[in-house]
């Protein structure tokens, strides 16, 4: 990317002083008088730490105003080098500013300690600093705002700040924060003062209101004395009609009564019927329920006997088993040593066979060996034979010495030949031992291996037996438990039932209620929740009558999902011909929202939301509860919940007491009745239907844990088949640990024994052999010798027969002498060999071991027999027990089918008895409401003729008088003629009743019109509308009231009260024209202060920012949250880094968090420039590339308008200085600086205004 600057195009040069030089005495670590500078355009200040380095950073605030607090240190006097280790070299320290403006003019700017307290000069001019202030002001330094200064770690803090923060800082920078306290100051009056204007106007419309009912006075009290009048003739005709329809429903009700009574009669013959029915039945179900009883009884003892008879079959079965695979074993046993035998058998046979053939074959080799012999013997002559035995003489003679040594020889050759022999018979018979140990240790091994997987077998076999078990026992366990657990439920369910009397039957109307709410939750699940009732239940039962108060008729409401699920659900009851219910659609339920604030109310004490004591049982339904409960809140005494309701002229809210009275907003009070703590009693019948339901489910649960019992049995046999299976693991690990720890190492140390006589035969063999090869050599030696000397005698010998020498002859002989020999030996070795075989066979007797196995088999057959027997016995009797305990099981079916029919009956009979009650209690329930209802008739005569007595109406009478009327006190009066309790009836006596029937009225005053009526209906409308026109003249009465005579004398009063309230209107009403007037000029300073700093910043940091990061894609923006009044919010402060999508000021990383912070301080300071900006280690997080940008960016800003000094730890910063302060420490006990100055201009190499990054 190619971005080019041109410094001079962008911003212009400012007519504008710089800092040349600055002078410390005595300052901190500067001792003596050090001057440091002159100070260039681009200025780094470098050096070590702990150099002194930010004591000259103090130095320049010093000089500049700023308080000590800000200098590190608690008190003016520490500033003097050497103070803080009480070591100070003088008793003051100054600071000077010599600063250079545009023209070259010079001012000095001091600033000294002197003992506890400072000094402040201008051009040597002692000043306040108030004067020095403006001094600095006059060049664009402001100390308040610090428009010249950036603190090290100041840009860290700038890029964290959260928006409060900003705009905090640009209040202080724009110093509009020297309004904040008028402002809050005068908007807290004008807050009062449009109170006090409003409240003087409210007061103001009370005496009109007032002026205008004194002025009604006088015209009511001409319409009272005609009104009353009007009321006394309609009172008239209000008693005559009453008076008349008492008398005539009095006499009609009495007939009715008469007829009423004569049906209680015949019903209450046909309800004994009914009840001798039922008592009847009743006593036949108990019946059956003893005999059931009694099966049950005998099923459980015969239950034990079969759980007793499964044990024992099943031993009997394992048994068995057991001896099954004893049989199986002991018949492959049996058939091994047979098979053992029979080939021992035809092994002796064999080797009978073979001896005889070796002996003929022996003879037949002698009878061929003799004919042979005689041949050779017949080729020489008589005389040659006797020559050659002659010459044989002689040769002996002549070798005797050497005969005697070669016969020695060969004496000892033939019996180291015969040792041979023996020895390879050994080596071979060894070799055969070896072979079949060997064979032997393997079919062990094989056999044991086959052992070890029979015992793997058998463990997992074993444990997954074991699991079934732990199984089978965890279920029988955990149905104990939960049988005995279930058992308590049900006890403590039944009696909660019994103390809360919840066994006794619903009526038919809740009922048919219930049944409807279930029909309703079954043809549309999931959409119809339940009765409000139901889903939510009180935290205690002591707010049970309020929270009944405040649901009133919500309380049975049906909570659904829709409106339209309500519709459907409406179309449904009344197809069904069911009664109306009131449903509540969540979806278009209006709720207000909890206000929290009442939670907090501690007074008066104990007072809480309704809504906070009810327990919603289902979630859903929290809605629908807020919708009914509201913000109403329940009180401990109607004391409080008036205070609550009307206590408070601001604050009202509906409240409810514990006992039921409700106090509404709107001034209704409604009390809590009977009516109300029956309603209430719906909570409890809601638990004690709860419950019943919770009884059933028990019951159910009850019954599978006792089946599920049964399966204790299953464990015993598990337990018996376990054992088993160990028997045979045990049995099967001993005959494995035999093997590998007896028969095996027997054999192998049989082995290793062979072996090791193996080894000793081999050496013996060679070493006879060896011995045999060096005799040979010997015996060659001295048959040479020999063969010389027999030559000599044979030589004339030999030529006559013409053979080469004798030995030829004999050879001849010999070799077939030996051959005869050697064939004669093969075959006596072999008749040996068979004779010692035959007779290690017959050593042998294979047919006992075949008759042992054989009479194993048979004992074990026999066992398993008599076992086999056993368990038929033992599996008959099961069967036999089970079969019984089957039929029993089925003649408890039936029984309980009986029961089931006989209650079926009883309950028909029960509900025609109830039907037949109901019958009986409703005749005598009417006949007894006749009966009051004579009584009420007669004394509402009575009450009606009293209170024409007493309130002095005149009646037209026919005979008697109503002064025969006595009066009574316990009588209540009443204009309206409402009725009155039989226990007020009861109060007449039967003297009183009889004198009052003496009394007769004349009805002709009475029109005809209302004579003519033929029932109560129409007499109630007659009499509504008289007691309608009473009402309303009493009411035109009542609003008049009597005259009042002092009307006038109120009038004038009102009057003046008017004029007094009217001024002290007004004079409110300019007081607070005026505050606001003074309000807006505050608000309106602030914002243009606020917002002449705030705008030009917001309108250059884009442009900075861009410049900083050398990218035209970089952004950066700042937004106020309240344009109106932008100090009262937070500034939104966001960067978008060059090549990076948008991200929140906190994901950026620390070199863009820098750059960022940096580029809002350029932006700043370019809004109010200082004629210096003094920067203390602001590249402390930069990377080298952003070192770059940001050098770069000063340096062409130190070229244009600014004069820079820079703190900097990093050479890729302030290289690119113009000049450089070097601070240096000085040995010393405590920090003395140096410095050292060094102007880079000359180093400098010349710069284009434009780079190519």
């Amino acid at each position: 990317m190619i971005y080019c600057l041109t410094s001079f195009d962008v911003l212009p040069k400012i007519a504008m002083g710089r800092l040349h030089t600055l002078e410390l005495e005595n300052f901190k670590s500067y001792k003596g008088n050090q001057i440091v500078g002159p100070f260039k355009q681009f200025t780094a200040i470098i050096g070590p730490n702990g150099s002194g380095k930010s004591n000259l950073m103090d130095a320049m605030c010093f000089v500049l105003g700023e308080k000590a607090s800000n200098l590190r240190v608690k008190k003016l006097h520490d500033l003097i080098h050497g103070a803080p280790v009480g070591k100070a070299v003088a008793n003051r320290c100054h600071v000077t500013m010599n600063y250079e403006d545009d023209d070259g003019n010079m001012r000095a700017f001091t600033r000294l300690v002197t003992g506890s307290g400072s000094e402040y000069r201008v051009d040597n001019k002692t000043v306040t600093p108030q004067q020095y202030g403006h001094a600095l002001e006059e060049i664009n330094v402001f100390m308040k705002a610090k428009n010249f200064l950036v603190y090290q770690g100041q840009v860290e803090q700038v890029a964290m700040k959260n928006p409060r923060e900003l705009t905090q800082m640009f209040e202080e920078i724009s110093r509009s924060c020297e309004f904040q306290a008028d402002y809050d100051r005068l908007k807290a009056e004008l807050a009062k003062a449009e109170e006090e204007a409003a409240f003087n106007l409210n007061k103001r419309r009370g005496i009109a209101l007032e002026k205008r009912e004194a002025k009604l006075e006088k015209d009511e009290a001409e319409k009272y004395q005609m009104l009353k009048e009007e009321l006394e003739s309609k009172q008239r005709q209000v008693y005559l009609l009453q008076l008349f329809y008492a008398e005539k429903m009095a006499d009609e009700t009495t007939n009715d009564w008469k007829r009423k009574k004569e049906i209680v009669a015949e019903l209450t013959g046909n309800k004994s019927e009914c009840d001798a029915a039922v008592t009847a039945k009743q006593h036949e179900h108990k019946k059956v329920l003893k005999e059931v009883h009694k099966l049950e009884n005998k099923t459980s003892a015969k239950e034990k006997e079969v759980m007793t008879q499964k044990p024992r079959y099943v031993a009997a079965k394992q048994g068995v088993v057991h001896v099954k695979a004893k049989l199986e074993m002991a018949n492959k046993a049996h058939s091994n040593a047979q098979r053992a035998a029979e080939s021992h058998e035809t092994n002796v046979v064999t080797l009978k066979q073979q001896l005889k053939d070796v002996e003929q074959k022996k003879q037949e080799c002698e009878a061929k060996l003799a004919t042979e012999s005689q041949e050779l013997a017949m080729q020489l002559s008589d005389a040659q034979v006797n020559e050659y035995y002659g010459l044989k003489g002689e040769a002996t003679k002549r070798c005797g010495v050497i005969d005697m040594e070669l016969n020695k020889l060969l004496q000892e050759q033939e019996t180291e030949k015969n040792n041979l022999q023996f020895e390879q018979r050994r080596l071979a018979h060894a070799n055969d031992r070896v072979k079949n140990k060997e064979q032997e240790i393997e079919r062990m091994s094989r056999q044991g291996e086959q052992l070890a997987e029979n015992i793997v077998s058998q463990n997992n076999l074993i444990d997954d037996e074991k699991k079934n078990l732990q199984n089978l026992e965890v279920q029988v366990r955990e149905s104990k438990e939960r049988l005995e657990k279930v058992t308590t439920e049900l006890n403590n369910v039944s009696r909660q039932l019994s103390e809360a009397h919840g066994d006794t039957a619903e009526s038919e109307r809740n009922r048919k209620r219930n049944e409807t709410i279930e029909n309703l939750k079954r043809i549309f699940p999931d959409r119809v929740y339940g009765r409000l009732v139901d889903l939510c239940q009180p935290s205690h039962r002591r707010f049970q009558i309020a929270i009944t108060k405040v649901l009133a008729k919500n309380m049975m409401s049906i909570v659904c999902d829709t409106d339209e699920t309500a519709r459907e659900s409406i179309i449904y009851l009344k197809e069904q011909r069911l009664a109306p219910e009131t449903f509540l659609p969540l979806s278009v339920l209006d709720v207000h929202p909890i206000k929290e604030k009442l939670r907090e109310l501690t007074e008066p004490r104990g007072v809480k939301l309704v809504f906070d004591v009810i327990q919603c049982n289902n979630p859903v339904a929290r809605k629908a509860l807020q919708f009914a409960c509201g913000n109403a809140l329940v009180c401990e005494t109607p004391e409080d919940a008036k205070y609550l309701a009307y206590g408070s002229a601001s604050d009202r809210y509906k409240a409810v007491a514990l006992d039921g009275t409700l106090f509404e907003r709107s001034g209704i009070i409604s009390g809590g009745g009977q009516e109300l703590r029956q309603r209430a009693k719906k909570w409890d019948e809601n638990a004690i239907r709860k419950l019943k339901e919770n009884r059933v489910k028990l019951q159910d649960e009850l019954q599978q844990l006792h089946r599920t019992r049964k399966k204790e049995l299953d464990v015993e046999m598990k337990r018996n088949q376990l054992i088993h299976l160990e028997n045979r693991l045990k049995n099967t690990r001993n005959e494995h640990t035999k093997i590998t720890t007896q028969t095996l190492k027997k054999l192998e140390q049989d082995l290793e024994t062979l072996n090791s006589e193996l080894s000793l035969i081999q050496p013996r063999i060679d070493e006879i052999e060896q011995r045999m090869a060096e005799r040979v050599v010997q015996i060659e030696k001295l048959q040479h010798k020999r063969n010389v000397i027999t030559d000599e005698v044979f030589h004339e010998f030999c030529q006559r027969i013409n053979i080469k020498d004798i030995r030829q002859y004999e050879q001849r002989e010999m070799r077939f002498h030996e051959e005869m020999q050697d064939q004669l030996k093969k075959f006596d070795n072999e008749l040996d060999r068979l004779r010692n075989e035959l007779d290690y066979l017959k050593s042998e007797d294979k047919r006992l071991k075949e008759k042992q196995e054989a009479e194993r088999v048979k004992r074990l057959t026999k066992e398993i027999e008599g076992l086999k027997k056993k368990e038929e016995e033992e599996h008959m009797t099961l069967k036999k027990l089970e079969a019984e305990l089957e039929q029993m099981k089925m003649a408890i079916v039936s029984k309980k089918a009986l029961v089931e029919d006989s209650d079926a009956e009883i309950n028909v009979l029960k509900k025609a008895a109830q039907q037949a009650a109901r019958e009986v209690a409703a005749a005598e329930k009417t006949a007894a409401a006749l009966e009051q209802t004579i009584l009420r008739r007669r004394h509402q005569r009575h009450s009606l003729l009293h209170q024409c007595k007493m309130n002095g109406i005149k009646l037209p009478l026919l005979q008697g008088s109503l002064a025969d009327i006595e009066i009574d006190d316990t009588i209540p009066s009443s204009t309206t003629g409402a009725s009155v309790s039989v226990s007020d009836s009861q109060q007449l006596s039967h003297e009183q009743m009889d004198r009052e029937a003496q009394i007769q009225v004349d009805y002709r005053l009475l029109p005809v019109s209302l004579r003519e009526y033929d029932n109560d209906e129409e007499v109630k409308k007659a009499l509504d509308k008289l007691n309608k026109e009473v009402s309303d003249s009493q009411a035109k009465i009542s609003r008049i009231s009597a005259p009042n005579l002092k009307a006038k004398e109120r009038m004038e009063i009102v009057k003046e009260k008017e004029a007094e309230t009217t001024e002290e209107c007004e004079l409110a009403r300019k007081k607070a024209r005026k505050i606001r007037l003074l309000f807006e000029k505050v608000k309106t300073d602030r914002y243009h202060r606020f917002h002449e700093c705030f705008e030009p910043v917001s309108q250059k940091i884009d442009d900075i920012y861009k410049k900083l990061s050398r990218n035209e894609s970089a952004q950066a923006f700042l937004g106020e949250e309240n344009m109106e009044e932008p100090y009262l919010e937070g500034i939104a402060y966001n960067c978008v880094a060059p090549g990076k999508r948008f991200r929140p000021m906190d994901n950026l990383s620390g070199g863009e968090k820098t750059v960022a912070a940096l580029a809002l301080l350029f932006a700043i300071h370019a809004r109010s420039p200082s004629p210096f900006f003094i920067l203390d280690e602001v590249d402390a997080a930069l990377d080298n590339t952003n070192i770059g940008k940001v050098a770069n960016f000063i340096c062409e800003r130190a070229r244009v308008d600014m004069q820079l000094i820079v703190i900097s730890l990093k050479e890729e910063f302030y290289n690119k200085a113009d000049a450089i302060i070097g601070i240096y420490p000085h040995p010393s006990s405590y920090t003395v600086s140096g410095m050292l100055t060094l102007d880079l201009t000359p180093y400098k190499q010349p710069q284009s205004d434009s780079y190519i990054e």
